[in-house]
């Protein structure tokens, strides 16, 4: 058995580019810290090193127009990334998985042996990538007897099915509630002198909780899918947290 799949390999539905979809860990479980033992998958471009798409601007064929992504400037001729906020360390498991899905080391298996590979499995959604640049029919399919899964999506406003597997990933309070009123329970990033709302929850995993637990123990962020009913909240940290206090002086300009 390998350790990774690729689960679906074809156009980008948010800007027709090519993407791939793997997922990772079926032998070892993953070794996220953070997550804990869970299958990690992961959306990317099928053309382009993850670090190379993000330096250029190309990531939004799987990150849309996420305000985390950071922007494009051109210095000495060359373009260049700036203000990225993104949690995700690309260095580390995009990388990785891009270079052995570049060596061929991914099979692309059906959806429905997907299926039975990630069946009573703990999932999570979108390692790095938005789930919503998958087809739907994809998840819908692939995920239909996994165990437990964590999921995020900024893509909420076009995309409201993704509710069954994803929290909408907010960054204000008027997008939370925007996101309720279309079916979501939501995960909000929010400034570290902000104030959590009602119906929220800290993360447990947060480092303002001690990192008390992790997510394949805690799988809270499983969208709808969870009994849980509370969203929930965290503050913004690491490399993120001076872009997220930029973002929010320029919302309240």
């Amino acid at each position: 058995m390998t350790n990774g799949i690729i689960l679906y390999r074809g156009p980008s539905v948010i800007d027709g580019k090519p993407i791939v979809v793997i997922a990772t860990g079926l032998m070892t479980g993953g070794s996220n810290t953070k997550t804990g033992h869970m299958v990690q998958i992961y959306i990317m471009r099928a053309d382009l090193n993850p670090l190379k798409a993000v330096q250029i601007g190309e990531d939004v064929s799987v990150c849309a127009g996420c305000r985390h992504r950071g922007r494009i400037i051109v210095k000495d001729g060359e373009r260049k990334n700036v203000e990225r906020s993104c949690y995700v360390t690309l260095m580390h498991g995009p990388r990785v998985v891009w270079d052995a899905f570049e060596r061929g080391l991914y099979p692309e298996v059906p959806l429905a042996k997907a299926r039975k590979l990630l069946a009573r499995r703990k999932i999570r959604l979108g390692s790095y990538g938005d789930p919503g640049a998958a087809p739907i029919a994809v998840w819908e399919q692939v995920l239909d007897q996994v165990s437990e899964l964590t999921g995020y999506t900024h893509l909420w406003r076009k995309f409201p099915t993704l509710s069954a597997f994803c929290m909408a990933s907010c960054d204000t309070e008027a997008e939370r509630e925007e996101a309720k009123a279309l079916g979501f329970r939501t995960f909000r990033v929010r400034g570290k002198d902000d104030p959590k709302l009602e119906g929220e929850g800290h993360c447990p995993a947060s480092k303002e909780m001690g990192k008390a637990t992790q997510c394949s123990l805690c799988l809270l962020c499983g969208g709808s899918r969870t009994a849980a009913k509370a969203d929930i909240t965290i503050i913004a940290h690491g490399a993120g947290a001076k872009s997220f206090e930029r973002f929010k002086e320029h919302e309240n300009a």
